[in-house]
């Protein structure tokens, strides 16, 4: 009964330097690289749509054809959900920079984009038999890679700003 009331104590005054606040802003930073993470995952979700709008737009200009992309990113539940959870998943790492590059952020942000296009033309078109920066589909489908992604970057960064404001 005794050590219930001691630990009722310390929780309802705890000792200076522990409070909550003081945790959430380590040494007068303003955000944690907690909270920086999240809010960069939610502003590379924003790039990824970014990226399925900049598909659209190509294939509404006749781009993507002339490309040999004869398919749109669909917009439809479930299809929407994968990009828009692994562009979440490439905003985690830019989360974890984003303080350290802050002055420079729209430039980072431009060439961010570069990421995750390596991981898919190293890895993932690899994978899925289209080789190496998908050179087994030709290279004009390449370089609609490039063009489809370049957005993801620039957005991701713009919205980060956007939710963080002046300092992060």
């Amino acid at each position: 009964m005794r050590a219930w009331r001691l630990l009722r104590s310390r929780s309802a005054n705890p000792p200076r330097g522990c409070s909550m606040e003081e945790d959430l802003n380590v040494m007068g930073s303003g955000l944690t690289l907690i909270q920086r993470v999240a809010i960069c995952f939610a502003a590379g979700v924003l790039g990824g749509l970014a990226v399925v709008l900049s598909s659209h737009l190509l294939f509404a200009l006749g781009l993507s054809v002339t490309l040999g992309v004869n398919e749109l990113v669909s917009l439809k539940s479930p299809d929407i959900y994968r990009p828009l959870f692994w562009a979440g998943l490439w905003g985690i790492p830019f989360g974890l920079l984003i303080k350290a590059i802050w002055r420079r952020l729209y430039l980072f942000g431009l060439l961010y984009f570069l990421a995750p296009v390596l991981a898919l033309f190293t890895i993932f078109l690899p994978m899925s038999g289209a080789g190496y920066f998908g050179l087994q589909r030709g290279l004009r489908f390449t370089v609609y890679l490039l063009l489809v992604n370049l957005p993801y970057g620039i957005t991701t960064a713009l919205a980060a700003r956007a939710i963080i404001g002046k300092k992060p």
